[in-house]
């Protein structure tokens, strides 16, 4: 959908300064959004999930293990396809007012793609690259969207999300190294130094919310803090925006109409689409791409 066409019904949540703002600089933020019943849900589900991890040794397609992890100090990166792990997370992902953002800059016929939980463990907590969401998931246009949820506060030591305002107007890097191998990253020498020097953490308390999209230059750094960073990651797309390849991660929601109805339609974008790997045969997380060898739990005395 055009963006003209987006802006020709009114905005349910963020405004006509947050359409503007989101058509600017390509992300919006809404520090403390959720309240504390909605963050209590979401964060025991979660802990369920890592309770659960404490039995495992190898990462899997369901959870992305951290180096150090162990039965009696469990650390994971990431944890997968969580709206088919518990109904709690599908219930968010398809009624929370997430759902009527997405509206708001997509346009009225919405679709759920993924959620997942990134976890930021204390004491240097993984980081991520720069890089650009839909080279993961080319589209037939960029109208997908990434939604982060704070479950705990973002402050700058614990490697909050950082984006380059305006950059979704620009094109799509290569995520592939010099010798052709996909990394899942963009190598800094691609970058306009003007362009790191302008990039925002994206900070604020427990339920803090942001969005940004599928084109925004963004990473995170370690988390450097005592605490953990917990963090749901939930994808949407535009409806009439559809896939050119396999998902990286395929619930059983993948594709459903969340807001609106089905088009009928594909909507193409004039640009070039650099395409992934096929993730048909499976995927684990961004950081097995970006940083290999941390896959291999090594439990360390100094680092639990």
């Amino acid at each position: 959908m055009h963006w003209q066409d987006v802006c020709s019904t009114p905005p349910r949540v963020i405004g006509d300064s947050g359409r503007r703002h989101w058509d600017e600089l390509g992300y919006l933020s809404f520090s403390g959004m959720l309240g504390d019943a909605e963050l209590e849900r979401l964060t025991a589900a979660l802990d369920t999930i890592i309770e659960a991890s404490r039995t495992m040794s190898e990462s899997t397609h369901l959870v992305d293990l951290d180096a150090g992890h162990r039965r009696e100090a469990p650390r994971l990166r990431r944890a997968a396809l969580i709206d088919d792990v518990d109904p709690v997370f599908w219930d968010f992902c398809r009624q929370s007012v997430l759902v009527d953002i997405a509206a708001d800059v997509l346009g009225p016929n919405v679709r759920f793609r993924d959620a997942f939980a990134n976890l930021k463990w204390s004491g240097g907590g993984a980081a991520v690259d720069w890089h650009q969401d839909l080279a993961f998931y080319p589209h037939t246009n960029a109208g997908t969207i990434q939604f982060i949820v704070a479950l705990e506060e973002l402050t700058p030591e614990r490697g909050p999300l950082t984006v380059v305002p305006g950059s979704h107007k620009g094109p799509m890097y290569s995520h592939y190294d010099g010798d052709g191998a996909w990394v899942g990253a963009i190598g800094i020498e691609q970058l306009d130094a003007h362009m790191i020097d302008s990039a925002v953490q994206i900070t604020g308390p427990a339920g803090s919310v942001s969005v940004h999209h599928a084109l925004t230059l963004h990473y995170s750094a370690p988390n450097h803090s005592d605490t953990n960073r917990p963090a749901l990651v939930i994808t949407y797309s535009a409806a009439d925006a559809i896939p050119y390849t396999a998902p990286p991660y395929c619930s059983s929601h993948y594709g459903q109409i969340v807001r609106g109805v089905e088009p009928g339609i594909a909507h193409h974008d004039a640009m070039t689409m650099i395409l992934p790997p096929d993730w048909t045969h499976g995927y684990t997380s961004i950081f097995q791409h970006q940083d290999p060898p941390s896959n291999s739990p090594e439990p360390t005395p100094e680092n639990p």
